[in-house]
């Protein structure tokens, strides 16, 4: 599931001043508690919600429609069922597309490659990257650089951007010290994302290393 989808009623119960940029807080109203589809939530299920609230109220109520990337990015410790969400009515589709997307993906495995790569098209082109540089620059703590890196992190694919957000924090805990990480641009540059992750392991004083 690609693209992107939306929190329901998202300007009903968010009443802040759109003007002001990012909110410090969300609403979360009493009248939850006497709604039976939260209700029918387990514990787990409503904490990963609230999270998912967090980061709509950055796009207007927009979020990601992949649960990797969710995860990644509201540091969730296993992916949300989306599907589940939506069928409860507190998540709904953006855009007309997702219903001919949805059809192309449910065709047999015998489909063709100009099939397989017109969805590739469709993907990318409900896919902005620039909706998760927050979340990269937040994750990489080494800060330098960053109109640049923002420029070249909007050149990125979805599967690029859901690659990083699986490998970036392997990378910095290999890599704790900061002076001998890699620049966030040159990071991208090089699609570092891509490489072999090498923790140091320490044994008595002995080194070796161990490759993710």
């Amino acid at each position: 599931m690609n693209g992107q989808i939306k929190v329901r009623n998202w300007d009903k119960w968010q009443s802040y001043r759109k003007d002001r940029g990012q909110p410090p807080w969300i609403k979360i109203h009493r009248c939850v508690m006497r709604n039976l589809e939260w209700v029918s939530l387990t514990d787990a299920e409503r904490g990963q919600l609230v999270a998912i609230w967090l980061l709509a109220a950055d796009h207007d109520g927009v979020i990601p429609a992949s649960s990797k990337i969710l995860q990644k990015i509201c540091f969730m410790s296993s992916e949300p069922n989306i599907n589940k969400f939506r069928e409860l009515g507190f998540l709904c589709h953006t855009d007309v597309n997702v219903t001919s997307t949805r059809r192309q993906r449910d065709q047999p495995e015998t489909e063709t490659e100009t099939d397989t790569k017109a969805e590739a098209e469709t993907d990318n082109e409900h896919f902005n990257p620039l909706d998760f540089f927050e979340s990269f620059w937040n994750l990489y703590d080494k800060k330098v650089d960053r109109k640049k890196c923002e420029q070249k992190f909007k050149k990125l694919k979805h599967k690029d951007v859901d690659k990083i957000f699986s490998t970036v924090e392997l990378y910095i805990k290999a890599n704790p010290d900061k002076e001998f990480r890699k620049n966030p641009l040159t990071y991208l540059n090089g699609e570092c994302w891509m490489d072999e992750i090498i923790f140091k392991e320490k044994n008595n004083g002995n080194g070796g290393d161990y490759v993710f």
